[in-house]
């Protein structure tokens, strides 16, 4: 693992309060998840190899924390239990597509037609 996955892991076990190692492979998968997602949609419009921006380390970390609530409840769109009940998006990114935008646009071929 990354010196910078080791913080992101790190910083997610500390907003999660998880003290052990335990769930470490589990999240990261989430993490590597989370950031081909973000790789995904910012490089929609590129015709090149998109590299991971770290700048974007915040929103991984707050998709990765919600998948890892959802565990159990995955293709569900809301739960309940008890007196408590949760519902999600089916899209998380969408959530945070202002602040990606101004990397997909960054990332956007100029100039290139795309004929289907």
């Amino acid at each position: 693992m990354e010196n910078d996955d080791q913080e992101l892991l790190n910083s997610i076990k500390t907003l999660l309060n998880i003290k052990d190692d335990i769930q470490d492979e589990l999240l990261s998968i989430l993490i590597e998840d989370s950031k081909n997602r973000l790789i995904g949609y910012i490089g929609q419009d590129s015709l090149q190899t998109i590299e991971y921006p770290t700048d974007l380390d915040w929103i991984t970390r707050e998709l990765t924390i919600r998948r890892f609530n959802r565990i159990g409840d995955e293709g569900k769109t809301s739960s309940s239990e008890n007196d408590m009940s949760a519902s999600w998006i089916e899209n998380d990114i969408l959530d945070y597509s202002v602040y990606l935008d101004k990397f997909r646009k960054k990332n956007s071929g100029k100039g290139i037609a795309r004929f289907y």
